[in-house]
């Protein structure tokens, strides 16, 4: 019997001590690549000061940061994981501001709670992923063209 106990008690370790790992990994990755994405956008947009940062995991793998440069714009940096695609320099005016975005999902969609917004780009295209959930606790995606506002896609009941 007491080998049994302390099989049960090393497992039960074993499983706490992957979880853990599991969450710190998962979190030391963000950090990392969100270091590396203000490095890039300082030296690519002349960034003077940073102010949000963005992990978006469409189709396509893309950091956005966004913050003022030099001559004083709000800017976003949209920052490919693909090294053959090319960062892209928007004026954060020429599209629709993170509470504009959530604005329209919330008039469109019965919304109980918004769990993330992240700017992104898929396909050329900068766009706003907005994450809910509905009066059913279940998770809707929707998105939206960062410049129109249009609906590009949607996604409910997950």
């Amino acid at each position: 019997m007491k080998k049994v106990v302390w099989s049960m008690v090393i497992l039960l370790l074993i499983g706490i001590g992957a979880l853990v790992y599991a969450i710190y990994t998962g979190d030391h990755y963000k950090q990392n690549v969100k270091g590396k994405a203000i490095t890039t956008a300082t030296k690519t947009a002349n960034l003077t000061e940073t102010a949000d940062f963005y992990l978006y995991n469409g189709n396509e793998t893309w950091y956005v940061v966004t913050g003022v440069d030099e001559d004083g714009k709000k800017i976003g940096v949209w920052i490919p994981e693909n090294k053959k695609d090319e960062s892209k320099v928007l004026p954060l005016s020429e599209g629709l501001t993170e509470e504009e975005a959530i604005k329209l999902v919330k008039d469109e969609k019965k919304v109980k709670r918004i769990v993330a917004a992240n700017l992104g780009m898929e396909k050329g295209t900068p766009l706003w992923e907005i994450i809910y959930k509905n009066n059913d606790d279940l998770y809707g995606y929707y998105y939206l063209n960062f410049k129109s506002g249009n609906l590009i896609r949607h996604y409910d009941n997950l």
